[in-house]
């Protein structure tokens, strides 16, 4: 068994200063750095999550306004092609009618030309007829 005299005491004592010294010098500052540590990594740990939530709504709002600006596209697109329809239709229309005028004016031209080609011939077969009739009778007529 263990007696209990002087040394004994004054161990005791020697144990209860020296970790009251390595409490005060060595647990207290490591676990200071240890706390702080802990908080750091805490805020980065939230500064990450408020990062990502950001990101997240920065990402939706981007998918937001790209759907947006292809119904925009779309709707701008159609509208082009329904004027571009319209205005093709209305050449059309315009070219058709330019066509039908002059087919029609060259059609009236040419039947004038035809009538005055044979009123100038009535005239003419007369003349020859006459001619060729005083030719064959030999008197004139």
């Amino acid at each position: 068994m263990m007696e209990l005299n002087g040394t004994f005491l004054i161990q005791l004592v020697n144990f209860l200063v020296m970790m009251a010294l390595l409490h005060f010098f060595l647990f207290k500052p490591v676990m200071g750095v240890v706390e702080k540590r802990n908080k750091a990594m805490k805020e980065l740990e939230e500064d990450a999550a408020r990062s990502a939530a950001e990101a997240g709504r920065s990402i939706a709002e981007y998918d937001a306004k790209m759907a947006e600006m292809k119904k925009t596209t779309a709707s701008m697109i159609a509208v082009a092609r329904q004027q571009a329809a319209s205005e093709q239709e209305k050449m059309l229309k315009d070219a058709h009618v330019r066509y039908s005028e002059t087919f029609e004016s060259a059609m009236a031209q040419m039947e004038s030309q035809v009538q005055a080609a044979k009123s100038g011939l009535r005239g003419e077969v007369e003349k020859i007829s006459r001619q060729m009739a005083s030719r064959i009778l030999g008197r004139n007529v």
